[in-house]
């Protein structure tokens, strides 16, 4: 009821409990932290107001049992840059441009990820966005 009718209010409210939940977010599996975060929030709710700040950090903290333990990687474990790469452009997907030139991309043809056809029109759209951002 505090915040009825004061728009400016709501919005450094929010802003508040979005700065406490992100003070606490995960570097991985940020969906289920998430998921969690709001499943917590809406199991410790006593009254339909918004949580607290406090309550925020502390359903925050407890999402975090959600994630499990860390896992190591195997020792020889790499990120395979090229097949996520190829992946994300078959997708439709954002990917680094960087990734067009380079050992990367050497890599994608020499697997056979992507055809040396597929690579040159993706270059050309790169170069004619490059030019017209000029």
């Amino acid at each position: 009821m505090h915040l009825r009718d004061k728009p400016e209010a709501a919005q450094r409210e929010a802003d508040a409990l979005l700065a406490a939940a992100l003070r606490h977010m995960p570097e991985r599996e940020v969906e289920v932290w998430v998921t969690a975060l709001c499943d917590e929030l809406d199991r410790s709710a006593t009254t339909r107001c918004w949580p607290t700040v406090r309550e925020v950090e502390a359903a925050a903290g407890k999402a975090h049992v959600a994630l499990g333990p860390v896992r190591e990687a195997p020792a020889d474990w790499r990120l395979d840059d090229a097949a996520i790469t190829a992946q994300r452009i078959r997708n439709g997907e954002p990917f680094a441009a960087a990734h067009l030139r380079g050992a990367i991309a050497d890599e994608m043809l020499r697997r056979g990820l992507i055809s040396s056809a597929e690579l040159a029109a993706l270059r050309e759209q790169l170069a004619r966005r490059e030019r017209d951002w000029r």
